[in-house]
């Protein structure tokens, strides 16, 4: 009998089974090791919401250590518009895991759960959190803190941790908003690949600020150059002190200089620029603030003039002496009517505009208003064919420009503006320039010029040695920021009488991020989500409809589909 047994054969549909059974744990295994080694998706949005820039895939691709990623935008009764955001970042992280085979790990904590150390971290990091009222049922509501923030870490060839925090949630207002969260999500990807960007640096480029023109180097500016400092080598160097501009500065900085420069400065700047360098340009052509008012009702806006308008047309623009004001887009002023016992009231001060995006460049692609201050229009040539001209920053629709000197009258704030008055279209206030420029004194040497390069060892370049980069703004006070006595100085783009905080900071590094970076991250700026946003009245009248549908829908599903199945078994086995 046992030898019987042993000599039974299977069905051939239990061979068959047997071989499917086999055939499919194979290929699941091998789909799974193939997946190990090989990253891809199919993204079929319209917006390409979950698509990966090449840039940042290159950049997880050449990652060669691990960095530790912890997010705490997480938690219980988590509002639905950060839930949204943390689940976006859960889905992005997981994307960088896979390309950087598994060199990016990430996780969630909740900072008001069991892990003690999260506070801690939090605090130590400056990472505060945003009170946010939530529905707490039947007893109305509640206020809840929320931490969008990330730290994203790493170690050094030493073995010592490196951080850097990212703030989620793209805001510059205390008001939470969709637009905001919308725009945090088309920003993600750009904000943790550029902190892993930033901590993967062996060496930060470096910076030269120009000194010795009377440029601005005081407190005004001490925001700035602390945020330049977190970033880059900045040294300061003096035109005058020094025979040339070392092209080991990966860009040069002249911000607000007020004395004019000799030829011989200009020659330093123009053989800069032709080893292939950038320069970042903010430069005042009239005089103007709110301080030059000094307790007087008006002042008069000077010409400065600088001695560079030979250099400017030359490698294709040219800054006018006239002040933009815009009739629509602009910040306020409080002025106090006669009285004793008035209060003061908010007029609008036509000489700070607010610019907005002159095109989809990722520099300036959605940032959110820069504020400007007396700032000039720019006008552009031709006289190169082989410069490329984005324009960056625009006023508004409704500007008009006033040619310096001029008189500012401080009352005149509040005369009632009429917009059909102001009758120029988004003057350029800002523009990107590229290309191999031709120096100014390839055809033509003064003697002077002539003399000192006859007396220096470096070769004369007549032409830019590569695709060389300016980024030049039409005001001075560009990298300004507030000051008082009290609380010290404020951050970039924040203005005294406003909540806002205008995006200055943002656009001075996005620009000499691509001044300087050769790996163009800044490409994760240009994504664009469409928001689609329920209509509020209908969620409201609506609402206990389609939770009925979406709990009691899926039962009365399965109970049809159990049915049919029912019948179709009885009928066949009857």
């Amino acid at each position: 009998m046992e030898e019987q047994k042993e000599n039974i054969e299977m069905p051939p549909i239990a061979k068959k089974k047997r071989k499917y059974w086999l055939i499919g744990l194979l290929s699941v295994i091998l789909i799974n090791i193939a997946a190990y080694f090989f990253y891809g998706q199919i993204d079929w949005t319209r917006d390409q919401r979950y698509s990966i820039t090449p840039a940042t895939k290159q950049l997880l691709k050449n990652i060669d250590q691990p960095y530790d990623i912890t997010v705490f935008l997480t938690g219980e009764d988590l509002p639905a518009a950060f839930k949204r955001l943390e689940h976006s970042t859960s889905a992005l992280l997981s994307n960088f895991q896979s390309i950087s085979k598994n060199k990016v790990h990430y996780r969630f904590v909740d900072p008001m759960g069991s892990d003690t150390m999260a506070l801690q971290i939090l605090n130590e990091f400056r990472m505060s959190g945003l009170p946010i009222t939530i529905s707490a049922g039947k007893k109305g509501t509640q206020q809840k803190m929320v931490f969008p923030w990330a730290l994203v870490s790493t170690k050094d060839a030493k073995g010592e941790a490196n951080y850097f925090p990212v703030f989620l949630q793209e805001s510059n207002t205390p008001e939470l908003s969709r637009t905001v969260l919308n725009k945090s999500e088309m920003l993600l990807e750009y904000n943790l690949a550029n902190a892993i960007h930033q901590l993967s640096k062996i060496e930060k480029k470096r910076l030269a600020y120009l000194t010795g023109n009377e440029e601005q180097f005081d407190v005004s500016i001490s925001a700035a150059l602390t945020t330049l400092f977190r970033f880059y080598n900045v040294d300061t160097y003096n035109l005058q002190q020094n025979d040339w501009i070392p092209n080991t500065y990966d860009a040069v900085i002249i911000n607000r200089p007020m004395k004019a420069f000799e030829e011989l400065d200009k020659l330093k700047i123009d053989q800069y620029l032709m080893s292939g360098k950038s320069l970042f340009l903010n430069i005042d052509a009239v005089t103007g603030s709110l301080d030059s008012f000094q307790g007087n009702t008006q002042f008069n806006s000077m010409v400065i003039d600088l001695g560079l308008n030979d250099l400017f047309f030359n490698y294709g623009f040219r800054i006018n002496t006239n002040i933009i004001e815009d009739a629509v887009n602009s910040v306020g002023i409080p002025l106090t009517a006669s009285g004793n016992n008035a209060q003061p009231v908010m007029y609008p001060w036509v000489y700070y505009p607010v610019l907005e995006n002159a095109s989809q460049h990722p520099i300036v692609n959605n940032l959110s208003g820069i504020l400007a201050r007396f700032v000039s229009s720019i006008d552009l040539n031709s006289n190169d064919p082989e410069i490329q001209k984005t324009p960056l920053l625009v006023s508004s629709a409704y500007s008009k420009l006033t040619a310096a000197p001029a008189p500012i009258l401080l009352d005149a704030a509040i005369v009632e503006v009429n917009p059909a008055e102001y009758k120029l279209k988004n003057a350029l206030a800002a523009v990107l320039l590229e290309g191999s420029f031709s120096s100014l004194y390839a055809e033509r040497k003064p003697q002077e010029v002539r003399d000192y390069l006859e007396g220096n060892q470096n070769a004369f370049k007549k032409k830019a040695q590569n695709q060389a980069k300016i980024i030049v703004v039409a005001d001075g006070q560009l990298m300004f920021n507030e000051f008082s006595e009290k609380n010290g100085p404020s951050d970039m783009g924040v203005y005294l009488y406003s909540d806002f905080k205008f995006d200055n900071k943002s656009f001075m590094l996005n620009s000499l991020e691509y001044l300087t970076d050769e790996n163009h991250l800044l490409g994760a700026r240009t994504k664009n989500f469409e928001a689609y946003l329920l209509d509020p009245k209908r969620l409201k009248d609506e609402r206990s409809n389609w939770q009925l549908l979406n709990v009691v829908g899926p039962i009365i599903l399965v109970l049809i589909f159990g049915f049919i199945y029912f019948l179709i078994r009885k009928k066949r086995f009857a």
